[in-house]
């Protein structure tokens, strides 16, 4: 697991990122957003105290539009495949690591652990996964 700045190339991609037994966090954000720079900064400061979270930053200029997302910074939170909740910002500035944190703690002991791993050992790099879209 771990923080990931991932390219989704289509639907195939975000099904194969979901299907794992692993609470699924994924950040969509835009170089054109003011608000983003801060909240990749704090998602990947807080995601990195949760290994058992895949964690995902999406660049929304390079991924394919997400029905759930109207504005960046959005977090959609999926466990088992499932949307469970969407956070658009993460609040007043006062608050945003406080929201974040308990979020995460939510989420973070939630999965059935699988049976074999579905990652590659070789895709980390410092600590992080590099998901590998297949172009088409």
């Amino acid at each position: 697991m771990g923080i990931t700045n991932a390219t989704i190339a289509n639907a195939e991609d975000y099904q194969r990122v979901l299907s794992t037994h692993h609470p699924v966090f994924l950040l969509f954000a835009s170089q054109s957003c003011p608000a983003c720079p801060d909240a990749v900064e704090l998602f990947e400061l807080i995601a990195a105290r949760y290994p058992d979270v895949v964690s995902l930053v999406l660049d929304c200029a390079n991924t394919p539009r997400h029905p759930e997302v109207g504005g960046t910074p959005t977090l959609l939170i999926y466990l088992n495949g499932q949307l469970q909740e969407k956070l658009k910002g993460f609040g007043v500035y006062e608050g945003q690591v406080k929201r974040l944190m308990r979020t995460f703690m939510r989420y973070a002991n939630t999965h059935k652990r699988p049976t074999s791993s579905l990652h590659n050992p070789k895709h980390h790099l410092h600590g992080t996964h590099r998901l590998k879209s297949q172009a088409h």
